[in-house]
């Protein structure tokens, strides 16, 4: 009876895809149509082998001692590689979906997009080539603020779905930051000092990989990378949910 209710209610004041505006089906799963989770993109090829960054054309392999990008060889980051599941595109459907999951508290959303991530590693990375995935911390007041850390929403599936471990408490934001923007520069100096390492014993000679939802400039999972190295990690790579073109 309560099917038949809604499936009417449906019929008389259909929800709108949050993204394209047109109506969801009935049985939907999320705020977003399946028409518009279709259109989500990998990151195109080719792309930088260490950050991840897609190159303009093809013709840029050529032009780029050891197939970086320009920012890898000007200043090569703490991190070993970096690689995202997704495109991050102005209005987009995966932009939409992490500003609905991190801002609109749609928890349900970030266990969606967790299984995405574990799905889309199989072509970029082997998963068990890592000891522990870490996920990039909130500042405990930003924490309370959100309700939830999203990278550490998105490092549990992803955890799950790989048979992978995930040190929640291993690294700590000390520093209420800023919300990120401006330039590379900028946003460096301000997560700079930002981060700790909670539990050292875990880290030493460990493969780890930081998950985090969007990688902007990589300020971010830099510092968390570089924090982590001094602490005696073996190897910091990096996978997150979305990368900015």
């Amino acid at each position: 009876m309560k099917e038949l209710l809604a499936a009417l209610l449906h019929l008389i004041f259909p929800t709108p895809c949050r993204v394209c505006n047109l109506p969801l089906d009935a049985q939907r799963r999320s705020l977003i149509c399946g028409r518009c989770w279709d259109q989500v993109r990998p990151v195109p090829e080719p792309f930088c082998p260490r950050c991840g960054k897609p190159f303009a054309s093809p013709l840029a392999l050529e032009e780029s001692p050891g197939h970086h990008c320009g920012a890898c060889r000007k200043q090569p980051p703490a991190f070993a590689v970096a690689r995202a599941a997704a495109l991050y595109e102005r209005g987009g459907t995966m932009r939409e979906a992490i500003l609905l999951f991190k801002y609109g508290g749609r928890l349900s959303l970030g266990c969606h997009l967790g299984r995405l991530m574990a799905e889309a590693a199989g072509g970029l990375f082997e998963p068990r080539e890592f000891d522990l995935l870490v996920p990039v911390p909130l500042h405990p007041s930003r924490a309370r603020e959100r309700g939830f850390n999203q990278a550490a929403v998105l490092a549990k599936e992803v955890g799950s779905a790989w048979g992978r471990r995930v040190g929640y408490r291993l690294l700590r934001r000390i520093h209420a930051t800023e919300a990120q923007s401006g330039r590379r520069p900028e946003r460096e100096a301000n997560v700079e000092g930002a981060f700790e390492v909670a539990q050292p014993d875990r880290v030493e000679g460990r493969r780890l990989l930081l998950i985090d939802d969007v990688f902007t400039t990589g300020a971010t999972v830099n510092e968390c990378a570089q924090v982590l190295l001094a602490a005696g990690a073996a190897e910091v790579a990096v996978y997150t949910l979305a990368r900015v073109e």
